[in-house]
């Protein structure tokens, strides 16, 4: 298909065939069958520019045909993260975050990518990035945030030139009025956390902190995970959620009459994580290889509450 051409919505429900490969009659490697499956979520092409998304590390040495495999996700690629993917037999790693970021210039163990990439090579794991491509896909990440949140209709608030659906951020434009306080409740519960930062634009003491959560009435939410100013200052909500945002940008934000809500980098995308684990486990049971898709268990904020 043209670059050039208008692209209609995209369906993550239609699962590769894994059998074959597009116009041809030889099967797809366990490789392909993974990179082609998440291009088919997350186009590479919505993503923002310059970023580093799809196969990063490919490997020479793919799983042979109805034997075990295990996949595993996490937000950020670490060395720590390295280990566990090692010593679990991980033969593919899905990371939110680029892994590399960039182009290399030198393969070297003195660096942190750079061992990385050298394990990566000699354990034979491959690598896939997700990051904005899936933030920006319709159905994915901020669009799966978004619906969870309260029935409505969510629109990309910068959309996509060529793919309908897709773009940075979401506006939710709920079906009703809810309070506040069920608004954080759910966020929590969704992304599986006890604190989220808010701010209110008003002076409130500790005390009477919930009571006006409880009367404050919103119904339009406007959603970016990572730095959110950018693109949030381009929708008229009552409420924006982010993972970060510069303290004078909340401050603009609440002169404009808008609640802020902040969850903290990597958060969203963690949570998010362990819906897309179910959907891969789901799709690549029928595959013609014993899939184990499992989230990291030591990838984490590197950030602690004290």
């Amino acid at each position: 298909i043209s670059s050039r051409m208008r692209r209609g919505p995209l369906s993550p429900s239609a699962p590769p065939t894994p059998s074959s490969a597009a116009g041809t009659s030889k099967p797809l490697s366990l490789q392909k069958l993974i990179e082609t499956s998440l291009a088919r979520r997350f186009p590479p092409h919505v993503a923002n520019s310059g970023d580093n998304v799809g196969l990063t590390i490919s490997t020479l040495r793919d799983v042979e045909r109805g034997a075990a495999a295990v996949v595993m996700l996490c937000v950020d690629l670490t060395e720590q993260v390295m280990a566990e993917a090692i010593n679990g037999h991980a033969n593919h790693i899905i990371t939110y975050s680029p892994t590399p970021s960039s182009p290399l210039r030198i393969l070297s163990a003195d660096d942190v990518t750079g061992r990385i990439a050298l394990r990566c090579a000699a354990n034979s794991i491959a690598v896939h990035s997700i990051h904005s491509a899936c933030a920006n896909a319709p159905g994915g990440m901020t669009d799966w945030i978004a619906r969870s949140l309260a029935p409505g209709a969510v629109t990309p608030i910068l959309p996509h030139g060529e793919v309908e659906g897709a773009g940075e951020g979401r506006m939710l434009e709920a079906d009703r009025a809810l309070p506040l306080s069920a608004l954080v409740l759910k966020l929590k519960e969704l992304l599986q956390v006890k604190h989220l930062r808010l701010a209110l634009g008003v002076s409130v003491d500790e005390s009477n902190l919930s009571k006006a959560q409880e009367c404050c009435f919103v119904k339009s939410v406007a959603i970016r995970a990572g730095e959110g100013a950018s693109v949030l200052q381009h929708a008229a909500a009552n409420v924006y959620i982010a993972s970060e945002m510069a303290h004078a940008d909340v401050i603009a934000a609440n002169a404009r009459g808008v609640v802020v809500i902040l969850t903290g980098q990597s958060t969203m995308e963690r949570a998010y994580l362990r819906s897309l684990r179910q959907e891969l486990h789901d799709e690549l049971s029928r595959s013609d290889w014993n899939v184990k898709v499992k989230c990291s268990e030591v990838d984490c904020n590197p950030l602690s509450i004290v």
